[in-house]
């Protein structure tokens, strides 16, 4: 009796594929760092004026309704 031996190999599309798969996970990585550095500036942002409000009430200077209240 004979022996069949089988290797079964990615196709052409398939490794395409996968190249195209790992190019776009290196991009979501990318965005998603973004993304941190924006909501990570945001933060600050939202720090920082709230100090600034806090200091104009201390010394009696007219802060701008909207800086008061949030919207929602």
């Amino acid at each position: 009796m004979e022996t069949l031996k089988i290797i079964l190999e990615p196709s052409e599309e398939v490794q395409s594929l996968r190249r195209r798969v790992a190019e776009l996970e290196g991009k979501l990585e990318e965005m998603r760092a973004q993304r941190d550095r924006a909501e990570y500036k945001y933060g600050c942002e939202v720090v920082i004026n709230g100090e600034l409000v806090d200091l104009c009430r201390e010394h009696g200077l007219r802060v701008r309704e909207a800086l008061r209240s949030r919207p929602w």
